[in-house]
């Protein structure tokens, strides 16, 4: 006689799973505990970014700046700017101007101190700062030439305005002279400490336009003019004129040929005088009002020069494209002209397709 044999069936009760729960329960614990600790830890790296000081970039029609780290206050107005370390100053303690004039081109940068400080002392007497008197009691302590692009050089010098220190820095870019200035109160050495960091660093943080320069422009130091320099640059510019004169004449029936030397001749007479800082006279002739006309008509040809080179992309021809870029890269050759020489060139490189050694397009 077989025996039946069973297997007895465990029904699982809570005391039987007290490991288990307790197990899954501490799971559950430390799952908490750790997300705790990482929400924790973001709140604090959250909190220290708020903390953190700040770059701000601030634009205008003529330029566009990217503030020093954690100043937060400024003020525009039209191509003017004020910033200030924090809100409620007086003193706004770096000052960014903009003027455009039509002679600015022309105009030369002298380094000679007093000069320089002359324009900063308008521009601070016309914001009637509290706390400066109506005459400024001044001390320059000398100046420096910095680059701020190539063909384009800023005077840097430093200063005292009564109980300030100041810092600033003066350029011209085309048709347009910036000033730039800093006030401080002397005894404010981590005020300085930034500041000077701003100015040294300025062409990393400041940005302007592009603007076609009409002549080398000369960097001078009016003082130390005498009687025998004037004298001599005189007579450079009584050749100029005559060469502009001879090419002037021929210029509208043989534009070819004479309107580029006629516009290099006249031009190198303005540099000239700029040299010695009497352009002025010169920008209200009536030879500047030829050279403007002339001026006009070597712009009207470039432009004309580029429509070909548009076409010739347009209509994916290429060869002909290629040999007007080339054509145009080594043609103007014009003071100002190097902007049309990059543009000739960035299509040349982006737009149409590079030749193999065989000449075959690729």
């Amino acid at each position: 006689m077989q025996k039946n044999s069973f297997k007895p069936v465990l029904v699982p009760s809570v005391y039987s799973m007290r490991v288990v729960l307790w197990s899954l329960v501490l799971v559950a614990l430390f799952g908490a505990l750790m997300g705790g600790y990482c929400a924790w830890g973001a709140l604090v790296k959250a909190r220290e970014r708020l903390g953190e000081p700040v770059q701000k970039s601030v634009s205008t029609p003529m330029f566009t700046v990217r503030l020093p780290l954690g100043w937060e206050a400024y003020s525009t107005n039209v191509n003017k700017l004020a910033v200030f370390r924090q809100k409620g100053q007086d003193i706004p303690i770096i000052f960014l101007l903009a003027e455009r004039d039509p002679g600015f081109p022309y105009h030369a940068l002298d380094m000679n101190p007093s000069i320089l400080f002359h324009h900063v002392e308008e521009d601070i007497l016309a914001e009637h700062l509290s706390g400066l008197p109506d005459e400024l009691p001044t001390k320059v302590y000398g100046t420096e030439l910095l680059t701020v692009r190539p063909g384009v050089v800023a005077a840097r010098m430093l200063f005292d305005v009564g109980i300030y220190d100041g810092e600033a820095m003066l350029f011209y870019s085309g048709d347009v002279r910036y000033v730039l200035w800093a006030l401080w109160k002397d005894e404010d050495t981590r005020m300085a400490a930034e500041i000077h960091r701003f100015f040294r660093h300025l062409f990393e943080d400041f940005d302007i336009p592009e603007l076609r320069e009409s002549i080398d422009r000369p960097v001078v130091h009016s003082g130390r003019f005498t009687a025998e320099i004037n004298a001599a640059t005189h007579l450079k510019v009584e050749r100029e004129m005559a060469l502009w004169r001879l090419f002037a004449a021929r210029a509208e029936t043989e534009p070819g040929t004479a309107l580029l030397p006629a516009l290099q001749h006249y031009r190198e007479a303005l540099r000239l005088l700029s040299s010695i800082r009497q352009e002025r006279i010169a920008l209200v002739s009536d030879d500047f009002k030829l050279y403007q006309r002339l001026l006009e008509k070597r712009r009207k040809d470039v432009d004309e020069w580029f429509v070909v080179l548009d076409k010739a992309v347009a209509m994916g021809d290429w060869t002909r494209a290629r040999r007007q870029a080339k054509w145009i890269m080594s043609h103007a050759t014009l003071t100002g002209e190097r902007v049309d020489v990059r543009r000739a060139a960035e299509i040349l490189a982006t737009k149409i397709p590079a030749e193999d050694a065989g000449g075959t397009k690729k």
